[in-house]
């Protein structure tokens, strides 16, 4: 029972993992504008946000999948792991963005794609340690 509970849990996460990849490779494959153009502040907040939120989502379940992977091990070296796992998929997806027409790399968006990621480890963090969602 214990081993069909773990391979149902482990394929569950993996397949939102897999398709929450998916979704944000596809948004980086959508072309640019062939046209210049001076983006005002509110488009860049949502270009900008959009990458946050995209990242905060990746390594929530990117946690998920690598708790139930690495069932045992500390939760710091869990999240230190989906980290690191998030800033990898943020760079190859700028170096995939390189090759999309009317598309660049840019570092800053890394950055930003890091930022999501660092405020899910905070309120993960922040969640963990208060005793708001501990088991009773």
């Amino acid at each position: 029972m214990f081993q069909k509970d773990f391979s149902s849990t482990f394929l569950f996460r993996l397949v939102a993992l897999l398709l929450w990849m998916f979704l944000i490779f596809v948004f980086s494959s959508m072309p640019g504008s062939p046209y210049a153009f001076d983006p005002g502040p509110w488009y860049l907040f949502e270009r900008k946000g959009a990458h946050v939120v995209e990242y905060f989502i990746l390594l929530i379940l990117a946690v998920r999948f690598f708790s139930v992977l690495y069932k045992g091990h500390p939760k710091n070296s869990v999240l230190a792991l989906s980290f690191v796992f998030c800033l990898m998929y943020a760079v190859t997806d700028e170096l995939h963005q390189f090759f999309v027409p009317f598309r660049g790399s840019k570092i800053q968006d890394v950055l930003f794609d890091g930022l999501g990621a660092s405020l899910a480890v905070g309120v993960l963090f922040f969640f963990r340690t208060t005793r708001l969602f501990k088991k009773r």
